[in-house]
């Protein structure tokens, strides 16, 4: 008997909170929210790739920090989805979840890039 097959899609867009930059400029002014926006992404970006070096099976606890950096970060800019990814890792982490961890890593990593290159995107189309 064959049994169907299920393709999972693993193109997931990047979703963050447009209103959180504009928080920002309200709160800041355009000129110093932009450069907030550009510290906190390549804070993102090396926090990204500090978590790709780590391995999750050897030391647990050495993704916390950075993840928590990442959450903290994500959420500054409205970077909604990475924010709840990361959340996530550390969810599968606390449960002792390896296959989880794995599955739940892999998707940081995809949705960590496309969240950078739509926030940049946006700062190109925003001038």
């Amino acid at each position: 008997m064959d049994r169907p097959v299920t393709y999972l899609r693993i193109d997931e867009p990047a979703r963050f909170n447009p209103e959180r930059l504009e928080h920002l400029c309200a709160e800041l002014g355009e000129a110093r929210a932009e450069t907030k926006v550009a510290d906190a992404l390549e804070t993102i970006g090396a926090l990204v790739r500090q978590i790709e070096c780590l391995d999750p099976f050897q030391d647990w606890g050495a993704l916390k920090e950075p993840l928590e950096a990442l959450i903290k970060a994500s959420d500054l800019i409205g970077m909604a989805t990475l924010a709840r990814v990361a959340r996530d890792v550390l969810g599968c982490m606390e449960r002792n979840d390896a296959v989880a961890l794995a599955s739940t890593l892999s998707r940081l990593h995809r949705v960590g890039e496309r969240s950078i290159l739509a926030i940049w995107d946006l700062e190109d189309l925003s001038g």
